[in-house]
């Protein structure tokens, strides 16, 4: 089972004002009894991670209007003032949206307008579709108490599901390969996709004048050109962070010594991370006489959990951690979206092996040590 730029058109606090006629539109409409507001304040939020935008908008007799333009279309979403969770998550273009909620259920708004939010609506109600076709919310629920047998055809089913719901997206994508969702899509999934893929894909966006200045694709090439940079062959950047007692270590005097490193980017609040030590701790007692290290990079932000975590797992290798949890410079230098992750070195610190599954990590060490 497995597993976004604005121009603003309105600086501060407002209920409407003027605005060129180009552009987006958003026409917000609570109905209802709108005492069961959280407040009157909604908050209009969207770019990308280095260039988000943030807005504020006031509901008048329940409803505001957003005006302004765009030159990068992705995902943008509203919340209430105050409150942590955006009620709505739309795909913002410039053209008209109109978005209607009833005042005591606003999570169930709908919004209309746009070509890329006109297919997530239909695509969304398909998924719905088949959802309740497979049964796959009562499968879910019913999934912690399975035995292994039921679990398994839980799984199956859920497979089934996913790969329909697959098929229809990849379907819209086949048919719009150059489009803004298209983009969104490449976006959101450059780490997982083959980077030759990625690049193919990037590269048919070049030539069309509307992605000129389009953020979201200059920021993915950005990040293809660093997952580029990781691959298997390619020299590993060298760091330097401190170990729990403020010593600071260098990542190249730890490899030139070793045959094969290993980073492991964890944290003691990761579970699957925590889970998966004590099989580590093993490896590690198997391979370390023969050649192996260690480098742990911990994504934590508290120095006495991080250190708990190590002791109670006992962890004996080496430790290190700026503590800015998923801002840790070295985790954003090896681009590391997930824990537990891991990278490979060889003793002249080229990269030879990255993001090795849990299961066949063991092996990859024996192969290259050779047993």
């Amino acid at each position: 089972m497995k597993k976004l730029f604005l121009i603003a058109a309105v600086a501060g606090l407002a209920a409407c004002s003027a605005q060129p006629e180009t552009g987006y539109t958003v026409n917000v409409t609570a109905n209802g009894d709108l005492a069961q507001l959280p407040n009157d304040t909604l908050v209009f939020t969207g770019g990308t991670r280095k260039a988000p935008v943030v807005d504020t908008v006031v509901l008048v007799n329940g409803k505001c209007t957003i005006k302004g333009e765009t030159k990068t279309p992705t995902y943008y979403t509203l919340t209430f003032m105050g409150q942590n969770r955006a009620f709505k998550r739309f795909f913002l273009e410039n053209t008209k949206f109109d978005v209607v909620f009833d005042a005591a259920k606003p999570a169930e708004a709908t919004v209309t307008g746009g070509v890329a939010q006109a297919f997530i609506n239909e695509f969304s109600a398909k998924q719905k579709e088949l959802s309740q076709a497979y049964g796959i919310d009562s499968l879910m629920k019913d999934y912690a108490k399975a035995s292994e047998e039921e679990k398994a055809v839980i799984e199956e089913t859920y497979d089934k599901w996913q790969k329909e719901c697959e098929a229809i997206q990849n379907a819209y994508l086949a048919e719009n390969p150059v489009s803004d969702f298209a983009l969104a899509y490449v976006a959101s999934e450059v780490g997982n996709l083959p980077i030759e893929e990625v690049e193919a894909k990037l590269a048919a966006f070049d030539t069309i004048p509307a992605f000129a200045e389009n953020v979201v694709l200059k920021e993915t090439k950005e990040t293809a050109a660093l997952i580029k940079s990781l691959q298997p062959g390619n020299q590993a950047p060298d760091f330097v962070q401190n170990d729990p007692d403020g010593k600071p270590i260098k990542f190249s005097d730890i490899y030139s010594k070793n045959k094969l490193t290993m980073i492991d980017f964890w944290a003691s609040w990761c579970g699957p991370c925590r889970a998966f030590n004590p099989e580590l701790v093993k490896i590690y007692k198997k391979y370390h006489k023969k050649g192996f290290e260690i480098l742990g990079v911990s994504h934590d932000s508290d120095h006495a959990k991080w250190v708990k975590g190590i002791k109670d797992d006992k962890l004996v290798w080496p430790q290190v951690s700026d503590l800015k949890y998923w801002e840790n410079e070295v985790g954003r230098m090896y681009y590391v979206r997930y824990i537990p992750q891991n990278i490979f070195v060889d003793q002249t610190g080229k990269i030879v092996g990255r993001q090795i599954d849990k299961p066949e990590v063991d092996k990859f060490i024996g192969d290259f040590l050779g047993k």
